[in-house]
């Protein structure tokens, strides 16, 4: 009989230790569920850059570029003019070097172009200013360069990187909102997760209240046969 107490009480003791160590990881498993629940709670959109970033090495010519052939609206906009000129400037740059010095660019033939972006409320000033260096770097570059021989080819050239840079901008500019409607939807959905986290935590909890429990009852079972056989040898 003394041997069975004791493989009783060996079994009491394992299963103790297994609740304990089960209680423990249970114990963790609430509190890494309250630190992520915490975090998901304040989590808000992240960042995204609005900055339009468009390449001018991704600007690509057409294999036939080379053989391409109002101070009224200034007052409604103060910086038409600047911005105009600053436009004018890098074609009549570009021009006089690639077709010569005797090459020169009005700048009222960009005047519709301008005035129509500063009124677009998708492009405005930036849209223009980022342009205009856009253009500055395609034209400086070498490939570009070597086809703009003559005055048509260099003006089907420009008109091209005016048209590419507009659908290049309108594409930046949606990836620019789609991203910040993915990330709002992240946020969200991480909030939203924050509940069945609660829930999970609360269950995790009463689950260890019970093994604490169990253990408790475990202890005062073994320490009831330790008395029951110090009686019997008594």
């Amino acid at each position: 009989m003394s041997v069975l107490n004791k493989v009783e009480s060996g079994y009491l003791q394992l299963m103790r230790i297994l609740v304990l160590a089960l209680a423990t990881i249970v114990l963790v498993g609430v509190v890494v569920l309250g630190v992520s629940a915490v975090s998901d709670y304040n989590a808000k959109p992240a960042t995204v850059s609005e900055a339009i970033d468009i390449k001018a090495s991704a600007f690509k010519l057409d294999d036939d570029a080379a053989e391409g052939a109002g101070e009224d609206a200034a007052k409604q906009h103060p910086g038409a003019a600047k911005l105009e000129a600053a436009l004018a400037d890098v074609i009549n740059k570009h021009g006089k070097t690639l077709l010569g010095a005797s090459f020169q660019f009005d700048k009222a033939e960009v005047h519709e172009l301008v005035i129509g972006a500063l009124e677009d409320p998708d492009q405005g000033e930036p849209f223009l200013a980022s342009q205009t260096a856009y253009l500055d770097q395609v034209l400086g570059r070498a490939d570009v360069a070597k086809q703009a021989k003559t005055s048509e080819a260099f003006y089907a050239i420009v008109n091209k990187v005016f048209v590419d840079y507009h659908m290049a901008y309108a594409a930046e500019k949606e990836r620019i909102s789609n991203a910040k409607d993915e990330a709002k939807l992240d946020a969200s959905g991480k909030r939203s997760g924050v509940y069945i986290s609660v829930y999970m935590i609360a269950a995790l909890f009463s689950a260890f209240i019970m093994l604490v429990l169990l253990i408790v009852q475990i202890r005062i079972e073994r320490s009831i046969r330790v008395m029951s056989e110090a009686n019997v040898r008594a």
